[in-house]
């Protein structure tokens, strides 16, 4: 049988989470509940929507989920955040920006890149700092860059408001957070904050920020153990993906989050994992 998407039946796992604020979520989706009919949805077959790609397994994998699976038009971006590994990055998402133009011509569009230091320059050392002092242990681990994917996701969200002048007019921007990351703001709490701001500074609530691994309205609240299985399951190589944190051409096999969880996802989901780790 094959790896549900949507559905999973892991929704009530969302309650054992200590990075959701539950109370906040609930507040936030009455407001939705009262300017809109849904929460959360997939838009219909042939919706144009937005995605963000870093070139990691999760966002490539999501990719192909919003074409094979659901039959929307993509439009992708990449955001050149100054990150160390910028380069390695950008070679995966070079990589499946040629594959799903061959594999999905009818949904795959052309990634845009884009310069948005996050954290900037003028600061990032500060925040280092800041980060390493011993009263900020619960920072380090439950928060990084504190701004970092909410700054993506306006981002994703302004890309796709400009789309307009395309003649595309997209009103969903997905991206990819598990039930595992381990930072606040990967959580759906933040997420759905994210989207309330979304409609606030557009005053348009048909705008829908989704990350389907923990999507609750779509009965999900999963890791990245199934999106290894889906991908697995439908010959994308994720091999050429890239997460770990570090310059080297290999990935390094002990970063955490990024080679540490990867390495779990594999195991978790009993697939041979193909990367090449220094260690």
């Amino acid at each position: 049988m094959k790896t549900k998407i949507i559905n999973t039946d892991t929704a009530g796992n969302i309650e054992n989470n200590k990075l959701e604020d539950l109370s906040v979520l609930e507040d936030v989706e009455k407001i939705f509940k009262k300017r809109r009919p849904h929460i959360a949805h997939i838009p219909k077959e042939g919706s144009v929507v937005v995605a963000s790609v870093s070139g990691g397994m999760d966002t490539i994998a999501n990719l192909a989920i919003l074409m094979q699976e659901f039959k929307l038009k993509v439009y992708p971006i990449f955001i050149n955040r100054g990150q160390t590994n910028y380069v390695w990055e950008k070679k995966s998402v070079d990589f499946f920006n040629n594959y799903y133009n061959k594999r999905f011509p009818k949904y795959y569009n052309d990634y845009i890149e884009v310069e948005l230091a996050s954290p900037p320059d003028g600061y990032k050392e500060m925040l280092n700092s800041t980060r390493a002092l011993p009263d900020n242990v619960e920072m380090r681990r439950n928060v990084a860059y504190p701004s970092r994917n909410s700054t993506i996701a306006l981002t994703c969200m302004e890309y796709a408001y400009a789309l307009q002048s395309k003649g595309v007019y997209p009103k969903t921007v997905f991206s990819v957070h598990t039930a595992d990351d381990p930072v606040l703001h990967s959580s759906l709490t933040a997420v759905r904050v994210a989207n309330l701001l979304m409609c606030q500074i557009t005053a348009d609530y048909n705008w829908q920020f989704i990350s389907l691994p923990i999507e609750k309205e779509l009965g999900n609240y999963f890791g990245k153990a199934r999106l290894v299985k889906w991908a697995y399951e439908n010959d994308i190589p994720l091999e050429k993906t890239r997460s770990c944190y570090k310059a080297s051409k290999e990935h390094c096999g002990e970063c955490f989050p990024a080679c540490k969880n990867r390495k779990k996802a594999f195991a978790d989901a009993d697939i041979e994992d193909s990367t090449s780790y220094i260690i």
